[in-house]
């Protein structure tokens, strides 16, 4: 009796006490992206005069996504740890556009030799994000929050069909554009493909605030030049594959998380995040097809933007 008696009490400090103390949840959400791949050519190695630039727009790119958060406060609540980790997965999003501007004539650098516009689809768009780090209270149930994240981004697109804008060219030998740009179309299904992943180390702050019972906020930003990308653009037309890999930039994310909690057990959060890189350069590999590969050093560019709605129903235990 003493030996069931001791067991009962045992179970019940191990299952009451560290609750205060712990925290698990465990989530599924819906969300959605709007935003840009970037993708530049750069005139020469140290310059930001652009001699191509390619925007892969995608709209309304609806996710789902995993969400799981593990928190340990310190008894008193002064201090505690953390560390959370969200998957997203993207599904098909609407048809939207690539734009395709060129600017190769030497001494006119502002001048817009060619434009093409076409047909864009995210074939795919996977995104983890991990956080870990430390809290501490400032006042009552408001926490200050420093930690060290990592982000993964990794999305291919597909450019199709569209029309084109070329220059009328100089012929009379003067080094100036003789006419008009020429319409010209393209019918072709698919003209080319592009990949962009990412990955990112950024240190950051955010503030967390519980007003009631009910309702919490938490507020976030990021900001580091830790970049590292590998992007690979086929040029399906000219069976030209680009492998560019760009390291460092900015990399800035400010972000809101809003979460109702109508039981202990259960949590509705709404999200919202802006992302955006910049400024991030690299090395190009050029291969044709049958043709020897080789390397411009320092041309190439990358770019990502992007606003993230959310919607997280998560169970804490």
């Amino acid at each position: 009796m003493k030996k069931l008696c001791f067991f009962v009490f045992s179970v019940v400090i191990i299952f009451n006490l560290p609750a205060k103390e712990h925290n698990f949840s465990i989530g599924a959400g819906v969300g959605e992206l709007n935003g840009l791949a970037q993708e530049v050519v750069y005139r020469d190695t140290k310059s930001d005069n652009k001699l191509s630039e390619l925007l892969w727009n995608f709209n309304s790119l609806t996710y789902i996504g995993l969400d799981i958060k593990y928190s340990w406060l310190k008894p008193g609540n002064y201090w505690g740890l953390f560390a959370n980790a969200s998957f997203k997965y993207g599904l098909s999003g609407k048809p939207d556009v690539m734009e395709d501007r060129d600017w190769i004539v030497a001494k006119y650098p502002d001048w817009l030799t060619h434009y093409s516009v076409h047909d864009n689809k995210t074939n795919s768009a996977n995104l983890i994000d991990c956080n870990l780090g430390t809290s501490f209270l400032i006042f009552q149930k408001f926490l200050l929050k420093s930690y060290i994240s990592y982000h993964y981004m990794h999305f291919s697109l597909t450019a199709s069909g569209g029309s084109i804008l070329y220059p009328d060219w100089d012929t009379d030998g003067d080094g100036k554009p003789d006419g008009d740009h020429l319409p010209l179309f393209v019918f072709y299904d698919e003209v080319g493909k592009y990949e962009q992943t990412w990955h990112v180390f950024s240190p950051a702050i955010s503030f967390y605030g519980e007003f009631n019972r009910y309702f919490d906020i938490e507020i976030a930003f990021e900001v580091t030049p830790f970049i590292w990308c590998v992007a690979i653009d086929e040029h399906l037309l000219r069976e030209l594959v680009i492998t560019d890999v760009l390291i460092g930039g900015t990399f800035i994310e400010p972000s809101f998380l809003f979460s109702y909690k109508p039981s202990e057990y259960f949590v509705l959060s709404l999200s919202f995040a802006y992302r955006e890189i910049s400024n991030s350069r690299g090395d190009s590999k050029y291969k044709n097809a049958g043709q020897k590969a080789f390397i411009e050093r320092n041309l190439s560019g990358a770019g990502y933007k992007a606003v993230d709605f959310g919607i997280i129903s998560k169970f804490r235990f």
